[in-house]
């Protein structure tokens, strides 16, 4: 009786196409051949184009987790690890999907295998993703942190401090432009040259306003 050839190794290809990728040829390319090389069976084959933002889509890379989780396939390909996730956090999270669903992550560039299996060398690297994904964690908190820090701290005005007895000038309350617009004129002095005078411009009102020192 002969015996029953074993059934081929289902594979899916992932690619990400960057806007700065000229030509994503050849990565196609090493994909396909590292599934000719492992004997897998490619089932599906996507290739999608990043978009910027936090939140953008990626109908193509939810469609290959829907195929893992319903147990259609056994290997993801990608080319690089960054393809397979927006930060490290995504990135952790994708391929721990993939493997609670018994699928292997495989990362050309890298040359890493990630396997389902707990074996030595997929449990380092998901220790070190996730090591670095609790790092960028932190600074994200810590950015935030500073980031609310700045914008509740009081607004403090730039250039030479004011001379005592000095009037204070009103501003106009939006102005970077009309705020450049008001600058000295001229400076001179008086008719016995005892009272040195300047002259300014008042943005709010357009006039100008004449200052004994």
């Amino acid at each position: 009786m002969p015996t029953r050839k074993p059934r081929q190794r289902r594979a899916a290809l992932y690619h990400r196409v960057s806007t700065r990728e000229q030509n994503p040829r050849l990565a196609r390319a090493e994909l396909r051949a590292t599934a000719r090389a492992r004997e897998l069976l490619v089932v599906l084959d996507v290739e999608e184009t990043a978009s910027a933002g936090k939140g953008a889509q990626r109908p193509g890379l939810n469609r290959i987790l829907d195929a893992a989780s319903r147990g259609e396939l056994e290997a993801v390909i990608v080319q690089r690890l960054d393809r397979w996730g927006r930060s490290t956090l995504d990135l952790l999270a994708n391929i721990r999907k993939l493997r609670s669903a018994g699928v292997t992550f495989i990362a050309v560039a890298q040359g890493l295998e990630i396997r389902p299996t707990h074996d030595a060398v997929s449990d380092l690297t998901l220790t070190v993703l996730a090591a670095a994904a609790e790092f960028e964690r932190a600074v994200i908190v810590e950015r935030t942190l500073d980031g609310l820090a700045a914008a509740s701290a009081p607004a403090r005005l730039s250039g030479a401090p004011r001379r005592s007895g000095a009037p204070t000038l009103p501003r106009s309350p939006s102005s970077a432009r009309k705020a450049a617009r008001s600058r000295r004129l001229a400076g001179s002095s008086s008719a016995r040259g005892r009272w040195p005078a300047a002259y300014y411009l008042d943005p709010p009102t357009e006039k100008v306003i004449l200052w004994l020192r």
